[in-house]
């Protein structure tokens, strides 16, 4: 027996007016638009890096004192924290290293660095003094005198020795110094009048601990 197929009759749907479309689209209109309303919260300023391309630096890179963490502290009887470096220090006055001091040296010390180093700009440190050769034993350093078996680098100026608040580079503004000293338990390797940025380099690869001390300079013009 053969059984024929049939096909399903098509069935008509009414087709919605042109007013009930037009319709249709003004609520759709109407309910964006409150949900876009002001919903009463208040939005804060942006703040000023948000409105540039690049956040601002930071009005320097060193924090004023920075401890070790095995409690190693550089400190300066003539000067604090984050204060100005004294005058003996600088052209106006006798234009040697200040008094330093420090405490808690790692026992593993077998040769300690002191260096000075300009960091206004966070992306350019500049090497100003650099002394190492000191003996771990020492517990600090007397303005202007190089203790027994220390030495002093070229800076990164190529100029021997301290001297450095001299220089034009700091007859304009305000400069942020720091000062810091490294503990190495090996010897450093370096020698009297090399290079300040090769031997800067290599006093901080050799380092297992350190600490700072910030001051700041004014224009020396």
């Amino acid at each position: 027996m053969r059984y024929r197929a049939t096909a399903e009759p098509l069935r008509s749907y009414p087709v919605p007016s042109t007013r009930l479309l037009v319709a249709l689209i003004v609520v759709a209109i109407g309910l964006t638009a409150a949900g876009c309303a002001d919903d009463g919260r208040t939005l804060s300023a942006p703040a000023d890096w948000q409105t540039t391309t690049t956040r601002p630096l930071p009005p320097t890179s060193a924090p004023d004192q920075e401890i070790g963490e095995t409690g190693l502290t550089l400190t300066s009887p003539l000067f604090q924290p984050g204060d100005d470096i004294p005058v003996l220090a600088t052209c106006a006055g006798d234009n040697v290293f200040p008094d330093l001091a420090w405490s808690a040296v790692p026992a593993e010390a077998v040769e300690l660095a002191v260096t000075m180093s300009d960091q206004t700009d966070p992306d350019s440190p500049v090497l100003l003094w650099l002394m190492a050769g000191i003996e771990p034993s020492m517990n600090g350093l007397t303005g202007g005198e190089l203790p027994v078996g220390a030495f002093e680098t070229l800076n990164d100026y190529g100029n021997p020795g301290y001297g450095t608040p001299c220089l034009d580079s700091f007859t304009d503004g305000r400069r942020d110094i720091q000062f810091r000293l490294h503990v190495l338990s090996q010897p450093s390797g370096i020698a009297p009048g090399d290079p300040g940025n090769e031997a800067w380099s290599t006093v901080k690869a050799g380092s297992i601990e350190s600490a700072s001390l910030l001051s700041h300079i004014e224009s020396q013009a």
